[in-house]
């Protein structure tokens, strides 16, 4: 195959993220134009900002939650240029009928710049690759990365491209994480806040724009979720919360030249967490509902009921990383989330004949994070799952491993 010059040179900067020697070049570029450094003592941990991944429904979010006494000295980067690499290789095999699995292996590259316009309103623009490995296509997706963002203590607007996938704080049975793969960037508007009783989010993903002509639907999800904290560890000996969430999926459009069908999906869950005062153990349950308003039914079921119970025990490590394993209980009847993760469904999406009115199984994770700190102030994080499943109707085992590899320099811009 011969490449075009502009091919020549997509190529050339998706091989620079895999170059220790590139990467050193890229690095210096980077930091000799950086406009605004400051330093600031932080502690370690990958924070709500992270969007690479986060697919661990037992916990929605990736902090580490390294003890208070473990900090470290870290540059909080302003106006300047940003670059990262996201190998992943996630294997799920199911083995069902209804879900038999898939398997994601590829690589995703991103680069750009942000600019602080003044202290709490910045604007960041850039692309993303991404190369699915075996794709006949190269790149297999180019996105645009572009928003404009406002930030206080306690509050954090976005439009353009939010924050998505873990972001959002929503268990996987609802939101299917394998869309850092599917669907890596989200786009529409956003918004955060915080104190000290509770965190709410809120925000509108315009997944796909009405096209009159081709009949091409609109496809929208609005999404919702709040966490109330009613006892703080920090004065007694367990901290509870009480999260909860709104996901609506809708389907349509107006005018089209073929008429479609309307389709809307709405789910909700309602939790309570508890962890001890040393954060080495938590436990959480969540009661989950599905419901379809739609004018005419578009799949199985119309309503639809889950349960998931989680019990995690953390293994804290000084050297920046950790074990987890987590026990996971979930039994569910006509359940569906169209933006779910297929395992907890009890119909494979899109395809209505393939499905399992009833779903219980138990599953064992296991994961092992750790970053490495490299110079001028760039990391490497590693991430290792295992997860076997056993389904307790069924009687068949299966299994999930994966492995992320995951490079940054300078500030995030997606």
């Amino acid at each position: 195959m011969i490449l075009n010059p502009r091919n020549n040179f997509i190529v050339f900067i998706f091989l620079l993220g895999g170059l220790n020697s590139a990467v050193a070049q890229l690095d210096n570029f980077i930091f000799k134009r950086q406009t605004d450094i400051t330093y600031a003592q932080s502690e370690f941990n990958f924070g709500q900002s992270d969007t690479t991944i986060n697919e661990d429904d037992s916990s929605n979010n990736q902090n580490l939650n390294i003890p208070k006494s473990e900090k470290k000295e870290i540059r909080v980067y302003r106006s300047g240029f940003s670059f990262g690499n996201l190998m992943y290789c996630k294997n799920n095999e199911y083995g069902e009928n209804n879900n038999p699995g898939q398997t994601f292996f590829g690589n995703q590259l991103w680069f750009g710049g942000k600019s602080y316009f003044t202290q709490n309103l910045s604007g960041s623009i850039g692309l993303l690759l991404q190369y699915d490995y075996g794709d006949n296509k190269f790149p297999s997706k180019t996105l645009p990365i572009f928003n404009i963002e406002y930030k206080t203590n306690k509050s954090h607007l976005i439009a353009g491209t939010i924050l998505g996938n873990g972001n959002h704080y929503l268990i996987e049975p609802v939101y299917n994480y394998e869309n850092v793969f599917t669907k890596p960037l989200e786009y529409g508007l956003q918004y955060y806040t915080q104190n000290k009783h509770f965190s709410y989010q809120t925000w509108l993903d315009w997944r796909q724009f009405a096209k009159i002509a081709t009949s091409q639907q609109e496809i929208i999800s609005f999404g919702q979720t709040i966490n109330i904290y009613l006892i703080d560890s920090s004065k007694y000996p367990v901290a509870i919360s009480l999260p909860s969430s709104l996901l609506v999926y809708h389907q349509g459009g107006e005018a089209l030249n073929i008429p479609q069908r309307i389709q809307t999906s709405i789910n909700a869950t309602f939790g309570i967490r508890l962890s001890d005062k040393s954060k080495h153990f938590r436990a959480e349950s969540f009661y989950l509902v599905s419901n379809d308003p739609s004018p005419t039914l578009n799949h199985a079921f119309k309503n639809g009921q889950a349960s998931m119970t989680n019990l995690t025990y953390f293994f804290y490590q000084k050297d920046y990383s950790q074990h987890r394993i987590v026990a996971t209980y979930y039994k569910a009847i006509e359940f569906y989330s169209p933006l779910g993760a297929p395992l907890f469904a009890s119909e494979l999406q899109g395809k209505p004949y393939f499905q399992a009115r009833n779903r219980e199984f138990v599953m064992l994770r296991y994961q092992f994070e750790k970053v490495f700190y490299l110079p001028n102030m760039s990391d490497f994080k590693l991430d290792i799952r295992v997860e076997p499943i056993y389904h307790l109707e069924q009687k068949l085992f299966a299994f999930s491993t994966g492995i992320y590899l995951k490079y940054l320099i300078g500030n995030r811009i997606n």
